[in-house]
């Protein structure tokens, strides 16, 4: 037996080939496409859950009185109550610097 190909068979070899390299090249620019489509889906929903958020937190803090808001800076996010004394740079509007 002969272990040599003829040109026939070898072009048709690479036809086939190049084919099917042809046809995966387009499946897989289709799953990146509908990637895309959801990844831009899922943005634009993030986007709105966010705008919602923002907005129910802005209506709450208008709800809230402001000794209210002064206990949960004190109480839950440990910050200190300002002291007298500690008036800021921007007291009475001037610049201390």
């Amino acid at each position: 037996m002969s272990a040599s190909i003829n040109r026939l068979q070898l072009n048709l070899t690479l036809l086939f080939f190049v084919i099917v390299l042809s046809l995966l090249s387009i499946i897989w620019h289709h799953q990146t496409y509908t990637l895309y489509k959801q990844i831009k889906h899922a943005k634009t929903l993030q986007h709105q859950m966010m705008a919602l958020n923002k907005q129910l937190l802005s209506e709450h803090s208008q709800i809230m009185s402001g000794n209210e808001i002064k206990l949960h800076a004190i109480n839950v996010l440990k910050m200190k109550e300002a002291e007298q004394t500690d008036l800021g740079k921007w007291f009475k509007g001037n610049l201390s610097l």
